[in-house]
């Protein structure tokens, strides 16, 4: 009879602690599915925002080349202002003398 209420008690304790562990179980996958909605709506808006990122790269690059060549347009414009000034000045510079 003894051995019976040890094992009895055994089991009583046993089933006791299986019961916190199903518990901490149920907590810990409850935190996980929490944590894994996190992380794939985290991982959707790090995919949007990269896609923004690739268009506003693209963008700029589109901006920068314009601005490349907007400048290069501006100092053949530039040359030949002073190209032309310079003429204008010998042309004023020939008028006055006659």
């Amino acid at each position: 009879m003894r051995e019976f209420n040890e094992v009895r008690q055994d089991y009583h304790r046993l089933m006791s602690e299986f019961h916190v562990v199903r518990q901490d179980y149920h907590r810990l996958m409850s935190e996980f599915h929490e944590v894994r909605q996190d992380y794939h709506r985290l991982m959707s808006e790090f995919h949007e925002v990269r896609e923004d990122y690739h268009t506003l790269m693209s963008e700029f690059h589109e901006v920068r080349q314009d601005y490349h060549r907007l400048m290069s347009e501006f100092h053949v414009v530039r040359l030949d202002y002073h190209s032309l000034m310079s003429e204008f000045h010998e042309v004023r510079q020939d008028y006055h003398r006659l």
